[in-house]
């Protein structure tokens, strides 16, 4: 059983990531239970059996649905367990739903497998006096009293990364997508957290890169500030002061338009048309400094050949050869960057390969088993 508190119609990181999942899985002939916010998105799927559990309101800001009480859904859950013979439940979120997960796995002797998404949680600094809000809202939410403090960031930031040790603390096994935020996890307490990767795309042939000229980017992501899509955009315009106009273009996923050179902003897209802005570029731009986990548009890029150019150290770490790495995180370090793949088309094409060589590494045969080990692993906990 696969279960998340967000509703599936918004496909931010974690719902991609959630979806993939349970399509990867049935696709390996497991039955899924889809329990989420929207499950009939996935509705006709074969092996899939999609519940979506009423939705009383919306939280606004975090959009987060609320479901209604956990012991109503542990109720629904329990039933669930008994009527499919439900042998582990995956959890990508923290709240009612991760709540009634963990009763649910209780009550039936079925482990819990906690995916955290983000550990990362981050919210202005002005927030911190409504930090004791954030625990005491999380508690109402889920019934789960508070564990150990984490006290690595603001208070606010702790505060929101709270609500993911209460779930993960509580989990029979923790999965990261991500080395960096399993190492994070680990120090935060949760020592039974491991990195587990999500699951690439199937593989198919590879298109190949557009024309050398210009140079073809792509941003795709939340407009959050986390994301700093302003560093994309001033990175374009130094390059185009140091090697003149039209030598790299950026595409931009999201958002509105706004008239600058060397950038066209595509709008709010479906996944088809990411994916095939993906295959329309050289590389792929993930400009986030000390937030992200394992960006599903990395693994888009990945599964078709393209690599990334990261501004975070640590993701150029994560990724390996796959990512082209920036001398600074700033706009002119990865207009440095930019200049330098320009100037030299192989730094690209290198990258490349072993983007698409991670992507093999990740693919569903390969997830279901590696998954089918964890969760034996977890039943002995």
């Amino acid at each position: 059983m696969l279960l998340c508190d967000y509703s599936l119609r918004y496909l931010g990181g974690a719902q991609t990531a959630f979806v993939r999942q349970a399509r990867s899985l049935a696709a390996q002939g497991w039955t899924v239970v889809v329990v989420a916010p929207d499950a009939d998105v996935l509705g006709g799927t074969p092996h899939i059996v999609p519940v979506a559990p009423a939705v009383r309101g919306t939280l606004p800001g975090l959009d987060l649905p609320i479901l209604g009480p956990v012991t109503r859904l542990t109720a629904l859950l329990d039933a669930l367990i008994d009527r499919h013979g439900v042998q582990a439940l995956i959890v990508h979120s923290e709240f009612a739903l991760a709540a009634a997960a963990l009763a649910a796995g209780a009550d039936r002797g079925v482990p819990v497998l906690h995916t955290v998404h983000t550990f990362f949680w981050r919210a202005p600094r002005m927030l911190s006096p409504l930090a004791p809000a954030v625990g005491w809202f999380h508690r109402g939410l889920t019934g789960i009293p508070a564990a150990a403090r984490y006290r690595g960031s603001t208070p606010i930031n702790n505060a929101l990364r709270g609500m993911t040790l209460r779930v993960a603390l509580r989990a029979d096994a923790v999965l990261s997508p991500s080395a960096h935020q399993a190492q994070a996890l680990r120090q935060a307490g949760v020592e039974h957290a491991r990195a587990f990767s999500n699951v690439s795309e199937p593989l198919a042939p590879a298109p190949p890169p557009p024309d050398d000229e210009p140079l073809s980017l792509l941003w795709a992501a939340r407009f959050a500030p986390e994301k700093r899509l302003d560093v994309a955009l001033d990175a374009v315009r130094l390059v185009g002061q140091t090697l003149g106009a039209g030598r790299v273009h950026l595409h931009v996923a999201g958002g509105e338009a706004r008239p600058l050179p060397d950038v066209t902003f595509h709008g709010r897209v479906p996944g088809d048309e990411v994916a095939r802005l993906v295959a329309a570029s050289h590389a792929v731009l993930i400009t986030s400094l000390g937030f992200d986990n394992q960006p599903m548009i990395a693994l888009e890029a990945f599964t078709r050949a393209r690599p990334v150019l990261v501004t975070d150290p640590v993701l150029r770490d994560e990724f390996g050869a796959a990512a082209v790495g920036t001398p600074a995180p700033d706009a002119a370090g990865l207009a440095a960057s930019l200049v330098q793949a320009v100037r030299d088309r192989d730094l690209l094409r290198r990258a490349g390969q072993a983007a698409l060589e991670y992507a093999q590494q990740r693919q569903p045969d390969r997830h279901a088993a590696a998954l089918q080990v964890v969760i034996r692993a977890a039943r002995q906990r």
